[in-house]
């Protein structure tokens, strides 16, 4: 990030440096991947260069479930683009008519059962 904002910049290590208050070397070294500079560091560094540094909290990507993972390859996604073009009163009216489906289905297989 440091030598990124500085060739952005046109800087030469040593110029950033003077800028900075540090000696070239330790430019060379935080560029090179040697060492662990704090944020306040690097915050001074892309201030000499012209840069603000932006910290920001990203919520993490869960990790995939494995069992979702399976199912994916057979959801069929037209379906579900079809469904959420509904509206959300469509949608509650069709769950409702599939459940009393199910109830009566159920109702069904209890009395089959019966008769055995």
């Amino acid at each position: 990030m440091i030598a990124s904002a500085r060739e952005r910049a046109g800087l030469t290590q040593l110029a950033l440096a003077r800028r900075a208050g540090t000696s070239q070397p330790a430019v060379a070294r935080l560029e090179g991947g040697q060492g662990n500079p704090g944020i306040a560091t690097v915050r001074r560094l892309l201030h000499a260069a012209g840069f603000d540094l932006r910290l920001d909290l990203v919520p993490r990507a869960a990790p995939p479930d494995a069992v979702v993972e399976v199912y994916k390859a057979d959801v069929d996604r037209s379906l579900l683009r079809e469904n959420l073009g509904k509206s959300v009163d469509r949608r509650l009216r069709d769950a409702e008519a599939f459940r009393k489906a199910a109830a009566q289905l159920r109702t069904a297989v209890r009395r089959s059962r019966r008769r055995k």
